[in-house]
C-alpha cells in the first residue's frame, strides 16, 4: 500500500497477483471506522477511482468531523493496570536493581510526548498512582488542540 501526503486517509493498492488495483479510503473518527475500496476497473480507470475516493473521503469528513486532540487522548482504548488511560506501572532496572514507578504520559502538542514518573518506593503504591493520575489530568488540560 502506498500513501501520499496529498491525500490523507487514501492509499493506493496494487496487487497484480490478485488483480487488485485501486484506492482504499480509511477514516477513524470518534470510535467510528470507515473503510471503502475504489477499484480502477469499477470506476473507469485510475484517475476516476482516485476522484471517487477523494469525493467519498470529503463526504465522510463532513459527516463525521474531526475531534480535538484532547478528546482523542481521552478515548479509552484498553484497560490497563491503573484503569486510567495514559497511566501505567513500570519497572526500571538500574545497575541490576529494579525500581517500580507509576508513570503518566500525554502529548502537549503534536509530535511531543511528555512523561512523569512517581516512585513507589518514595511515595508508596497508592500515592504514586494518585500522583500519576493527577499529572495525566493536568497534562490533558494543558494540551494544544
Amino acid at each position: 500500500m502506498k500513501r501520499t501526503r496529498k491525500n490523507p486517509g487514501i492509499c493506493r493498492i496494487d496487487q497484480p497477483d490478485r488483480f487488485n488495483h485501486g484506492f482504499y479510503v480509511r477514516i477513524n473518527r470518534d470510535r467510528r471506522k470507515v473503510r471503502k475500496f475504489f477499484s480502477d476497473r469499477a470506476n473507469g480507470g485510475k484517475r476516476a477511482a482516485l476522484r471517487a475516493a477523494k469525493a467519498y473521503y470529503a463526504e465522510i469528513d463532513r459527516k463525521y468531523p474531526r475531534i480535538s486532540r484532547r478528546k482523542n487522548a481521552m478515548i479509552q482504548r484498553r484497560v490497563g493496570v491503573s484503569g486510567i488511560l495514559g497511566v501505567c506501572k513500570i519497572t526500571k532496572t538500574l545497575l541490576g536493581r529494579n525500581y517500580l514507578f507509576w508513570m503518566a504520559s500525554w502529548s502537549p502538542r503534536p509530535g511531543v510526548v511528555a512523561k512523569k514518573a512517581f516512585s513507589i518506593r518514595k511515595y508508596g503504591n497508592d500515592r504514586a498512582r494518585a500522583l500519576a493520575i493527577k499529572a495525566r489530568r493536568q497534562g490533558l488540560r494543558q494540551m494544544e488542540d
